[in-house]
């Protein structure tokens, strides 16, 4: 099997597979609805993968912005973000049938939200 993440000789990968993935995290987010009986465990997965994929991304591949102009928060500040959610999953609690309410729902999705926003 062909592995399609790796560039052919010669090209330069125009979207890392790290950003693909956080990308791919954000979509994720924004369509889990507060309603779900598993979102704060899914929540909490999802901020452990985006965790690990901003650690992950080799520090001189690190890009000054994605988009058009748009400048790129450093990778400290993402990590921070990504940190308060996980700190505020942990107070809530990811159990099955945990008893969130909307705001804190709300809350804790948009900071990571936040952290991924820039890959969307």
């Amino acid at each position: 099997m062909k592995d399609t993440a790796a560039p052919a000789a010669g090209e330069s990968l125009r979207f890392p597979p790290v950003r693909t993935a956080l990308r791919d995290l954000y979509r994720s987010l924004r369509h889990l609805p507060s309603s779900d009986p598993y979102a704060p465990a899914r929540l909490a997965r999802i901020a452990d993968q985006a965790e690990y994929l901003l650690e992950a991304w080799p520090a001189g591949q690190w890009p000054a912005a994605l988009h058009a102009g748009q400048q790129l928060p450093p990778r400290a500040v993402l990590l921070g973000w990504v940190a308060t959610a996980r700190r505020d999953i942990g107070h809530a609690g990811t159990a099955p049938g945990s008893n969130w309410t909307y705001p804190q729902w709300h809350r804790i999705s948009t900071t990571l939200l936040a952290a991924l926003v820039p890959f969307a």
